[in-house]
């Protein structure tokens, strides 16, 4: 028997760090090389997952790739009506860690600098986020007047994705162009993706109980299948409008995203992970392959006359490039007035920086030149700072991020 495999999911890791912050379509291929900064590993769940399946997973430059086991068609068939060779009759999560490999991943990357204890970004094929591609994160805000924004944060705006220049409030109902970045609509990793992570145990604390109340915990996973739960019952000798500390154990269940729930009610949302990875991850993607849950644009499967037809689908994971002011310093006093530096603010006798941050990339399309007219280098990756400085135009104290060059 002739085995065959076609490709189900693409799963494509977009930075704009290294694409230029180009507005594609589809990810430009060529040259394009992502997988020794960020690898996606399977999970071990996954792999089982995979092989029950006869489904292979494959890294790729750009990412990673699934293939599928499907039955041989005939000649006449569409070429994406291939049922697969294992019936896919119940659902199924496949969850893959991604793990960072650069150390200066959050320089580069418009991200916080300080990731919060115990979060963890997720990516889901559940966030309905579609666009110029499926998007696996979820969806900018929309930017609104009289809102406080922070230096980085990124919205939507007559289609087009807008980045924070500063700290501030904006009052406008049209963004002023001087507190902003205008760039090409499309969807970015956002602090929106992060939730806290869960080790396999812990304690809830029942604020209130009486002698005799029952208190139902459940665990609800992607696929809303109940995977855990315990029965509390307070004591009989239980004062009355006292606390319940309740020992919850999660030790068999499988990484994903869960909600905790308590007598059906959501009082918490997490993601469980492993133990062995913790440390390294910086994010969990699950897919979830459940036609009923996962929007028709985004499902991988189609069920049709009691075969499970595959419908090969692109996810992408995109990240936007960090904007700092470029802070050149020299070792001797420069020798340059205000009037010859148009595009600085000028700090001392030995120092200035760009007025307005600036994206870095490892391709830079602009170079700025000195007071006379000499080329300037683009900052790295390595030195980049957070200052609290005077914001010239409201004249508050607010955080700006640098790059040094020093000359």
């Amino acid at each position: 028997m002739k085995i065959f495999y076609k490709q189900i999911l693409n799963l494509e890791l977009w930075h704009d760090y290294f694409l230029g912050q180009q507005n594609p379509p589809s990810l430009p291929l060529a040259n394009y090389e992502i997988s020794e900064m960020l690898a996606l590993v399977p999970t071990t769940n996954c792999q089982q997952v995979l092989k029950n399946l006869r489904w292979i997973f494959r890294l790729q430059p750009h990412g990673g790739s699934i293939f599928a086991s499907v039955e041989e068609v005939k000649p006449d068939d569409s070429k994406t009506n291939f049922p697969t060779q294992i019936p896919v009759d119940r659902p199924y999560r496949l969850t893959f860690w991604l793990v960072v490999r650069d150390r200066y991943f959050a320089n580069f990357t418009n991200l916080p600098l300080t990731a919060p204890r115990h979060q963890i970004y997720y990516f889901s094929n559940q966030s309905g986020n579609q666009g110029h591609a499926l998007f696996l994160t979820q969806p900018l805000p929309v930017y609104a007047s009289n809102t406080n924004y922070h230096l980085g944060q990124l919205v939507t705006h007559n289609n087009q994705t807008l980045e924070a220049l500063r700290d501030r409030t904006n009052v406008t109902i049209v963004p002023d162009a001087n507190d902003w970045d205008i760039l090409p609509s499309s969807q970015y990793v956002s602090e929106l993706d992060s939730l806290p992570q869960q080790e396999a145990s812990r304690m809830y604390t029942i604020p209130e109980a009486n002698p005799g109340d029952r208190f139902r915990f459940t665990l609800v996973d992607a696929n809303e299948q109940e995977t855990f739960a315990l029965e509390v019952v307070a004591a009989n000798k239980h004062i009355s409008g006292n606390a319940i500390a309740v020992s919850l154990n999660f030790q068999n269940q499988i990484p994903g995203c869960y909600q905790l729930c308590l007598n059906n009610i959501q009082v918490d949302k997490f993601i469980l992970y492993e133990q062995a990875i913790a440390h390294n991850a910086f994010a969990l993607v699950e897919i979830v392959l459940n036609q009923n849950l996962v929007a028709p644009a985004f499902s991988l499967l189609k069920f049709q006359d009691g075969k499970t037809l595959i419908q090969p689908k692109t996810y992408v994971i995109r990240f936007k490039n960090r904007a700092t002011h470029w802070r050149y310093r020299y070792e001797k006093p420069h020798g340059f007035t205000k009037d010859k530096l148009p595009d600085f603010e000028l700090k001392d006798d030995k120092t200035y920086f760009s007025k307005r941050p600036q994206g870095l990339l490892r391709q830079p399309k602009r170079l700025f030149t000195d007071g006379k007219d000499q080329r300037l280098p683009a900052p790295g990756v390595m030195l980049i700072k957070p200052e609290r400085q005077i914001d010239p135009e409201t004249e508050k104290e607010a955080i700006a991020i640098f790059s040094d060059v020093h000359l």
